[in-house]
């Protein structure tokens, strides 16, 4: 099969097309493009799945090429979609948001003075693409990274005082790490291939990341410490092996394996050893995410003919629906405290931010337009959603209350924007 894949990073953008590119890979399946768009993150230079997210692969992204982001995470950098500005009691037809009606916009301030909370993103705004900070109220813009290149699936370090990246300079793409103020940007890999879906390790000391090699059409899964140095291949085995996510105790790496059989979700020390899978076929089971305690992981799985989100235990046991519309659901994220996640949902003729309770109950709706909604994530606090719409023309980073309430729309420039995290 042709693979590919790569937060992604555009994750969400990807999975409309049902072909998910990466920074020079491809992987075949509705399903699987549309995850891997959806979190494994989006496109280099790519034009932009439906994802929401970026990434190195056409970088596309959702979530697993370079430029990708990663299963649902997205791998086109753009991914939101277009439409109204309005809620249901503003003019417009339709808000996205619940309550608030028109969207807020904000104007200058310093992203890390102030507001709340500070998000990360990739954009890929014309003669200005980078990795920039914004403040969680829509102020403070501002640039990390140097104006060339393509810019994927930004990652907070733990401690928030660093971002890893993926980045193409030239003909390839590489993981990179830059200090929250913009400084002592290093490259840490400097391998031929395309390197993306960058995930740091609990206790900050290595990223994680996703690797196509030089001429060959699959991906492999690396560690590198995050000062550079130390980089080890901790799955190979022929097959894609994509979108690395750590447990919370640093002692375990889930990553998605694809082979011709279906898809499963594999696990393996930081160092490669005990690799086994915990969830296999039927079907294509993609883009895990640990819950915030590490006793259960989130994931997209099509097993039941259509592609749902699913829990399981960290070993794999008890795997149950918890979500069931015939629609296409992808990109899950958990929210801080482990009781609710929030997704994309493609059940209307858009794609739109949903949260569910774990056990599947009160599902429902938060941002919802005539648009293209991408990789959702909560804030540290649990309260508000940043996601990515293109509901005014262009992908933006918006925000939204885990109520539908308060939307509001976070970066003013003329983006494509993509790709969002906030800074733990």
């Amino acid at each position: 099969m042709v693979s590919t894949p790569p937060q992604g990073s555009e994750s969400a953008a990807s999975d409309r097309a049902g072909w998910r590119k990466r920074p020079g890979i491809v992987v075949a399946g509705a399903l699987i493009v549309a995850v891997l768009v959806a979190v494994v993150l989006a496109a280099v230079g790519g034009s932009g799945d439906d994802d929401g997210s970026g990434s190195p692969a056409d970088v596309t992204s959702t979530t697993a090429a370079p430029g990708a982001t990663g299963p649902d995470g997205g791998p086109d950098p753009a991914g939101g979609a277009g439409g109204s500005t309005t809620g249901p009691s503003g003019t417009g037809p339709a808000g996205a948001g619940g309550g608030t009606g028109s969207t807020v916009t904000t104007g200058s301030g310093s992203a890390a003075a102030g507001g709340p909370g500070t998000v990360g993103f990739a954009s890929r705004r014309f003669g200005s693409p980078g990795i920039f900070l914004v403040a969680g109220d829509g102020t403070g813009e501002q640039r990390l990274t140097p104006a060339q290149g393509e810019y994927f699936t930004p990652v907070w370090s733990p401690d928030g005082k660093r971002l890893a990246f993926a980045s193409r300079r030239v003909d390839n793409t590489d993981v990179f790490v830059v200090d929250a103020d913009g400084r002592n940007e290093r490259r840490l890999t400097t391998d031929p291939g395309n390197d993306f879906d960058p995930a740091w390790s609990p206790d900050g000391k290595r990223i994680a990341f996703t690797r196509q090699l030089g001429g060959q059409r699959t991906t492999d899964v690396y560690v590198v410490d995050a000062g550079g140095g130390g980089e080890r291949r901790i799955a190979s085995s022929g097959d894609d092996e994509f979108g690395p996510v750590w447990s919370p105790d640093g002692a375990r790496i889930a990553y998605t394996r694809v082979t011709a059989g279906g898809g499963a979700i594999w696990v393996s020390a930081p160092d490669g050893s005990g690799a086994k899978a915990i969830i296999e076929p039927p079907g294509q089971n993609l883009t895990p995410v640990w819950s915030p305690d590490g006793t259960r992981l989130a994931f997209v799985s099509n097993r039941g003919g259509n592609s749902d989100i699913f829990v399981a235990g960290s070993d794999g046991s008890g795997a149950r629906a918890v979500t069931t519309d015939p629609g296409e659901d992808l990109a899950p994220a958990w929210s801080p405290d482990g009781r609710r996640l929030t997704y994309i949902s493609a059940r209307n003729a858009d794609r739109d931010v949903h949260v569910v309770d774990a056990d599947g109950r009160n599902d429902h709706t938060v941002a919802a337009n005539r648009s293209e909604e991408a990789t959702p994530v909560w804030a540290p606090d649990g309260v508000r959603i940043a996601f990515v719409s293109d509901r005014e023309g262009t992908r933006h980073i918006y925000s939204v209350a885990a109520d539908g309430s308060g939307l509001r729309r976070l970066t003013l420039g003329q983006g494509p924007d993509f790709d969002p995290r906030w800074k733990p």
